[in-house]
């Protein structure tokens, strides 16, 4: 028996019990961002980072009991030429970090893994800072009430207490303008004294343009993650071409590749309104994923579809969070009416 592999998992009729419960389940999509050994003042409190370990951990598992399939087999499924195999499961990262491509690519082609990269081009070469790690870096650095203090100035009576970096993430931020967001995050900078560019560029937090290039040898497509990471909920028809077309056509120049999906920054349902959707489906976009966690079947619309955030730290939690969980919210979907 192979060591740090649960003897429960080794049988296939756990996953013939896990269809128990009467919902179809096709493509699985899984999702990563940070691939690291050690979170940094940027990143710590976004629960985004996995040792190289444990990533390599989790795709050990995926290809022992799932069929890894390329962005490419998915289009070609949907025009049906092409079979998916038993259990296809995509591997796809987000927010252009550049341990992804030092760290992350070089797994995924030891074990012949195809994957999808979307990347944020404002960030490309370290030239800006997205405001979730300027955040981090912030209450990290200076402390949680700094981000209090800024936001009291920008907002008076109407900012919120913040006792956690996940109310900022989940509460406060989802809620602002897009214009709010650059006020605040030139606060932040102003009673930091620092220089966004500077710090950005003393990072080395994300991927370069010769990185970006390099996916290709690796199996690794890129794909559309907006151009400066930002809640599409706040973005309006007349933001899509900068947001969203911009950011296609730069990383299309770096890579020298079409890029053909987009992945919702956050990846709420909430931020994948109609008239985006419409967007990407007549700017020619062949997929865009979601972080839902629920299922995928046959007739999902592959611009819709739904990733899961691999998180576990033993197979028999994978298992769970792959197989289990997303039936238990498609159902929890259907009964409470949602799409």
């Amino acid at each position: 028996m192979a060591r740090g592999y649960s003897p429960v998992l080794q049988m296939p009729i756990w996953f013939a019990a896990s269809s128990v419960l009467p919902i179809p389940y096709s493509v699985r999509c899984v999702l990563f961002h940070d691939v690291c050994d050690a979170v940094t003042p940027f990143t710590d409190g976004l629960g985004v980072t996995l040792s190289c370990l444990e990533f390599e951990q989790k795709l050990r598992y995926l290809v022992r009991y799932y069929n890894p399939v390329s962005l490419q087999d998915l289009v070609d499924a949907r025009l049906g030429k092409l079979t998916l195999p038993n259990r296809p499961v995509h591997v796809t990262f987000d927010d252009a970090y550049a341990s992804v491509a030092i760290n992350a690519a070089p797994l995924c082609a030891k074990y012949g893994i195809p994957a999808t990269f979307f990347v944020n081009a404002r960030f490309i070469d370290n030239r800006a800072l997205a405001l979730d790690n300027l955040t981090c870096y912030v209450a990290n650095t200076f402390g949680i009430k700094t981000l209090q203090v800024c936001a009291g100035r920008l907002f008076n009576s109407h900012a919120p207490s913040f006792t956690s970096l996940a109310q900022v993430f989940g509460e406060f931020l989802p809620s602002i303008t897009l214009d709010d967001r650059k006020r605040f995050e030139n606060a932040l900078a102003k009673e930091c004294r620092v220089r966004i560019e500077d710090l950005a560029s003393s990072t080395n937090l994300y991927v370069t343009s010769t990185q970006l290039r390099s996916l290709a040898n690796y199996g690794i497509e890129v794909g559309n993650h907006t151009f400066s990471h930002i809640h599409c909920r706040q973005l309006t028809s007349l933001d899509f071409g900068a947001e969203i077309d911009q950011n296609r056509t730069e990383l299309e120049a770096i890579a020298g590749r079409p890029v053909r999906a987009f992945s919702v920054p956050y990846g709420s349902r909430k931020d994948l309104p109609v008239a985006l959707s419409e967007h990407l489906r007549r700017s020619g976009y062949q997929a865009a994923f979601l972080v839902e966690s629920a299922t995928n079947n046959s007739r999902s619309d592959y611009l819709r579809l739904n990733r899961v955030s691999m998180a576990g730290a033993t197979d028999a939690r994978c298992f769970a969070e792959l197989e289990i969980l997303p039936r238990l919210r498609t159902v929890r979907n259907i009964i409470l009416g949602r799409n």
